[in-house]
């Protein structure tokens, strides 16, 4: 299929988009879209598990349509972004086109619009935020990070620097991928362990994994803590500049809220990471290593709704099996186990440890059995 295919995942940044504009109640479009409408679209529609043939495959490795659709997505979020933090500092999201009153007003007098309006807007249009940037920004990141052009990792990055998140570029290619599935993974839920643990462990681990493995990089070059090659300190100074000019220009609370919506985006980005590899670990050897990484390390999902929306995240032991190979080539193969329905689906399921653990520990078992 052509690179229309991915297209839909655009009307979630433009849902988003639309219910801040209209602000009150219609800023809960994108979290009823996306954890609602989805899902249920996903569970009539299933899966489909088939893969290109040759020469599809060389053909969608050839289309450079593929490679735009990820480019073009960075202004979007900014744009969004921008829309959110502008009309946030001029009067909220109590309704359409941009307010008057400061934010702080609780009531905007000229419209009659009651305080509860304003807060129900603000709290649906941070939700929006968050659930766009941290649901496809991070995966168009994602995609762009493990990219070989400079031009596309720093695409990616300048993606990140939305959600200030801009280690995840390197504890990600670096930390994740090399120890996938270990005790070493900040970023492999164990079996057993609920999400929130989960986060609470993992946000810290892979902030310090990602200054450890830059510290060693550093070393192995001759080159010091406070030099421009340091990649992590830059990514700091960057993020620090950037919310300064936030704080310098909309004010104190919209900073603050501005870094809520943040916690939201890579909470949602968090939470795909605990379903991808949830309770599936590689054995050691007679020698005491790790095996290799193999299809059966990562939870996989052929349900078409996620994969359009996703990039085809969810055919993740493929990219773990190859980081290099593009979206629009990843395979799904008999031996990666599934997951029950599509992302969506799962994280709202992650957000409730009894039946999460209830639907996911036997077939974490079941995959275990047949290694």
């Amino acid at each position: 299929m052509s690179v229309w295919k991915y297209l839909p995942s655009y009307s979630i940044p433009m849902a988003a988009a639309l219910g801040m504009w209209l602000g009150g109640y219609w800023t809960f479009v994108t979290p009823i879209y996306v954890f609602l409408f989805i899902p249920l679209v996903e569970w009539l529609v299933g899966g489909d598990p088939s893969n290109h043939n040759t020469e599809e495959e060389e053909k969608a490795k050839a289309s450079f349509g593929y490679t735009l659709l990820l480019w073009s997505y960075v202004p979007i979020q900014y744009a969004l972004t921008g829309l959110f933090l502008l009309k946030l500092s001029m009067g909220g999201f109590s309704g359409p086109g941009i307010g008057t009153f400061g934010m702080m007003t609780g009531v905007e007098f000229s419209t009659g619009i009651s305080s509860a309006v304003w807060l129900v807007g603000l709290i649906g249009a941070t939700l929006s935020l968050g659930i766009s940037n941290g649901g496809i920004g991070f995966t168009v990141a994602h995609e762009l990070i493990h990219r070989s052009s400079k031009f596309e990792q720093w695409l990616g990055r300048a993606l990140l620097l939305t959600t200030l998140y801009m280690h995840f570029a390197i504890e990600h290619v670096y930390g994740h991928h090399k120890h996938v599935g270990t005790e070493e993974d900040a970023a492999t839920a164990r079996k057993g362990e609920t999400f929130y643990r989960f986060l609470i462990r993992s946000v810290p681990d892979q902030y310090r994994s990602a200054w450890d493995i830059e510290g060693k990089r550093l070393q192995k070059k001759k080159k010091g803590f406070w030099s421009l090659s340091n990649e992590m300190l830059g990514f700091q100074v960057i993020q620090l500049v950037w919310l300064s000019v936030i704080f310098g220009l909309m004010g104190l609370v919209v900073g603050i809220i501005y870094i809520l919506s943040c916690i939201l985006a890579f909470s949602l980005l968090e939470a795909v990471n605990y379903l991808e590899h949830y309770g599936l670990e590689r054995e050691k050897n007679e020698r005491d290593r790790y095996e290799k990484v193999n299809h059966h390390h990562s939870w996989n999902s052929d349900h078409i709704v996620s994969r359009m929306f996703l990039f085809e995240l969810s055919r993740h032991s493929d990219h773990h099996m190859v980081a290099s190979r593009h979206y629009q080539v990843l395979r799904s193969l008999d031996e990666s186990p599934q997951l029950p329905t599509g992302y969506p689906g799962m994280i709202l399921l992650a957000m409730i440890p009894p039946l999460w653990f209830r639907v996911m520990n036997p077939l974490v078992d079941k995959v275990h059995l047949h290694q």
